[in-house]
């Protein structure tokens, strides 16, 4: 039980997390487009940066909790496990994006005006 337990947790997390991470990048192309509207290289160059910062800690987060997987010995278990830890990386994806926004928004507020 723990290779599906496994299999499941790896393959649910890549999908969250390419999907997560290609809608940010998305997203993220115009929102910081709006704070460098003269420089759409260095926006460009931010948002890929972000991207690849992104995609690092997640796969870090998701292989380093595969080593803590407590042996499974039921579905019921399976299922609370993989809730567990993708819950966890969900609330981590939306505290670092929120800190990125914010980040960029005092940067841009800073560099503004001097």
């Amino acid at each position: 039980m723990n290779f599906a337990t496994y299999l499941t947790y790896i393959l649910l997390s890549a999908v969250t997390i390419v999907y997560v991470g290609n809608a940010c990048y998305q997203n993220g192309k115009i929102y910081i487009a709006n704070f460098f509207p003269n420089d759409v290289n260095f926006a460009t160059g931010i948002n890929k940066i972000l991207r690849s910062a992104y995609y690092l800690m997640n796969l870090g987060i998701v292989i380093f909790t595969l080593n803590s997987i407590d042996n499974i010995k039921s579905f019921l278990e399976l299922i609370e496990e993989i809730t567990n830890r993708l819950s966890f990386i969900l609330l981590l994806i939306g505290c670092l994006h929120g800190i990125n926004l914010f980040t960029i928004y005092i940067s841009h507020t800073y560099f503004k005006n001097k």
